[in-house]
């Protein structure tokens, strides 16, 4: 009955029982030794365990030391077995590795002789790996307060510093002297000390945790963002045993927020300029005139570039001149905002014209550039500029068409990225202008085109009426036989007159369309002068003209179609007589000048306006320069000369004095050779390729 019992209560028992003979084989384990092990009644392990297996033999237990304090317990001495860590694999087990402390007790006779060792285990696992853990921890611990640089402190209940901190005193370079009690404030940055003591003491008073950020000096002086944490220590008690602190640099992670907000920032402003800048090159693509485009130009500028001034001056006609077309003016200018005054060509603004390049100057350059003239009467009195930009309006030909200018900052000069802006705006606004001249010039030529269509019409009409009349008298058949002939010389003139007209329009139509072929030959000007005065000698007499032909060719040819040349000079003669009053002057003078003959035409007719001399050649131009209709024709005369001229190399040229004054027309073509019949220099060239 007493085994039964123990026998139960062996098994039964929680912790893990191994007993060993005096020979070092086991000759009995518990379940709690079974489940330790993961060894089980039944298998070849368990049956090589309770056989061949001896734990003085175990390499594991050998290595460990393990082996030799049990021989001692065999001998029948208790023994406290440590801390080892056994691994059943290699006995083919297949449980885990455990860490285990182990007790042997020796079971003895009476005799006092050793008849078995009772082995208990201790399962210590967890506890091995939790150890491991916190060494782990521990280890992590100083070595990230070593990598980090953090700076380690403690102070007392009272918020006085009294224990030494070399990593303290490292970084800041004070010496514990400087350092104690409230030295360590003398380190921080003068605008960060009072802030920092008093929020410091606060802490104290309240026994709350310290948390802030303040900037620390360092060796080298500088001063360095740290994130700093106090913490307070509490006794058993309650009351403040010590306070713990650390110092953690900041300083460049400060820096990065510090350059990411500013970078953010100048993305917004960059986003909103940008916003600004489409928005003004959308108005300019789509407004059409040429003041409305210099108003909206300068309104964008001063917007965009934020500046006090801004200014659009065009470029005048036949010198660098400009005319302000448009001012935008803040406040402080209020008084300048009826100024109109033009420049003479000269000056900075001009420079900035006739270079085609931008200027950026400050206000200390702008004065010391030797192309500045001032203010003239207004210097006294104008507000400083604070700086000055100036880009040239550009057209698609490279030509220059005038400037805008921006001036008198907001704050601070002029920067590259202003420069570049304003050139952007410059370039869509330059075209804008060109697109607006353009826009103009096809309302103008639409208007012309009008204008031709009714002069079209009256000249077609205008015949209709006499043919009329003579068919209706032809009509009744009781025409004498002089009514006959006159009503039939009516009807051939007025046919004549009308095919004249319908031949000018083919013609225009030829040569505009590349359809015209020149019969080349080699051309005597004296008979090309003479033929045209013969058919233009009707006309003149009729208008009771003076001709006068005076100078020659020296003996030089030219290179043409006859008819065509013919036609030229007629048409010229033919306008100086339509053009002046009856009883006028007209002259034809002939002049060989170096490799060109010119041929002139004068009169002291009504003259050309100056604003209509560059459009003289153009198509359709004859009704603004007579509005009256009282000399008849298409106005495509002119526009016929210059294209036959084209044709053949030369060129044609118009000048007036002015309405009243009289015109002058020039002929210029390239001499050739006699014996090659080759055009002389580089008019051959052009010849050519036409």
């Amino acid at each position: 009955m007493p085994d039964t019992r123990f026998q139960a209560l062996f098994e039964q028992a929680p912790i893990s029982i191994q007993i060993l003979a005096p020979s070092g084989r086991t000759t009995r384990v518990n379940k709690a030794w079974e489940n330790l092990w993961q060894i089980h009644e039944g298998t070849p392990l368990m049956a090589y365990i309770l056989g061949d297996y001896n734990v003085l033999h175990d390499p594991q237990l050998a290595e460990n030391g393990i082996a030799a304090l049990l021989a001692r317990a065999l001998q029948g001495e208790p023994v406290e077995l440590p801390a080892a860590l056994y691994d059943v694999s290699t006995l083919d087990g297949h449980g885990p590795k455990r860490w285990v402390t182990a007790k042997a007790r020796p079971i003895k006779d009476k005799a006092g002789n050793t008849l078995e060792v009772m082995l208990m285990h201790e399962d210590i696992t967890e506890r091995m790996a939790a150890d491991s853990a916190l060494r782990l921890r521990e280890q992590r611990f100083r070595s990230l307060v070593m990598a980090t640089s953090q700076i380690v402190w403690s102070n007392t209940p009272d918020g006085r510093v009294l224990e030494d901190s070399p990593s303290w005193r490292a970084y800041t370079g004070q010496t514990y002297d400087e350092w104690k009690d409230f030295g360590w404030v003398d380190a921080l940055h003068p605008d960060d000390r009072a802030p920092a003591q008093s929020l410091w003491l606060a802490c104290v008073a309240a026994r709350s945790v310290f948390e802030t950020k303040y900037r620390l000096r360092s060796t080298d002086g500088s001063y360095r963002w740290t994130a700093v944490k106090g913490i307070p220590i509490l006794a058993d008690d309650g009351s403040i045993r010590e306070w713990i602190g650390a110092n953690t640099d900041i300083h460049d992670m400060i820096a990065a927020e510090l350059e990411l907000a500013q970078r953010l920032d100048r993305e917004k402003r960059n986003s909103a300029l940008l916003a600004k800048v489409a928005q003004a090159a959308r108005t300019l693509h789509t407004v059409l005139a040429a003041e409305d485009i210099a108003q909206a130009l300068v309104t964008a500028v001063r917007d965009i570039l934020q500046t006090h001034q801004a200014v659009v001056s065009l470029t005048e006609a036949g010198g660098w001149t400009q005319a302000i077309n448009a001012v935008s003016l803040s406040d402080k200018y209020a008084a300048y905002r009826g100024y109109d005054a033009k420049t003479d060509g000269s000056g900075i603004y001009a420079q900035v014209c006739r270079d085609n390049r931008v200027m950026r100057l400050t206000q200390t350059q702008l004065e010391a550039h030797p192309a500045w003239r001032g203010f003239g009467e207004h210097a006294g009195a104008h507000p400083v500029l604070r700086g000055w930009l100036a880009v040239p309006l550009i057209d698609r030909m490279g030509k220059n068409i005038g400037l805008i200018q921006a001036s008198d900052r907001f704050e601070g000069d002029f920067t590259d990225e202003d420069e570049a802006i304003l050139v952007q705006l410059a370039s869509i606004a330059a075209t804008g202008f060109e697109n607006a001249r353009l826009y103009g010039s096809l309302q103008d030529q639409d208007r012309r085109k009008d204008e031709f269509l009714a002069m079209l019409a009256h000249e077609l009409r205008n015949p209709l009426a006499p043919i009329a009349a003579a068919a209706e008298m032809l009509k009744f058949g009781t025409a004498n036989e002089e009514r006959v002939r006159r009503s039939s010389e009516v009807i051939s003139r007025q046919v004549r007159h009308m095919t004249s007209l319908v031949d000018d329009l083919l013609d225009v139509s030829r040569v505009t369309r590349g359809l015209i072929k020149l019969d080349r030959a080699l051309l005597d000007p004296m008979q090309l002068v003479a033929n045209a005065v013969e058919q233009s000698q009707p006309l003149i007499t009729a208008r009771g003209h003076t001709l006068t032909v005076t100078g020659d060719a020296a003996g030089a040819h030219i290179a043409g179609d006859a008819h065509r040349l013919v036609q030229v000079l007629a048409n010229l003669l033919n306008n100086a007589a339509k053009y002046t009053s009856h009883g006028g002057r007209i002259a034809l003078t002939v002049a060989r000048e170096l490799e060109t003959v010119a041929i002139t035409v004068h009169d002291n007719g009504v003259g050309i306006d100056a604003s209509l001399l560059p459009r003289m050649f153009d198509l359709f131009t004859q009704a603004e320069r007579s509005p009256d209709r009282a000399q008849g024709g298409l106005g495509i005369g002119l526009a016929l000369v210059r294209s036959i001229i084209d044709l053949h190399g030369g060129d044609v040229i118009a000048a007036s004095d002015g309405i009243g004054r009289g015109s002058t027309f020039t002929v210029r073509l390239a001499i050739a050779d006699t014996v090659t019949g080759a055009v002389d220099a580089t008019d051959a060239l052009r010849l050519q390729q036409r």
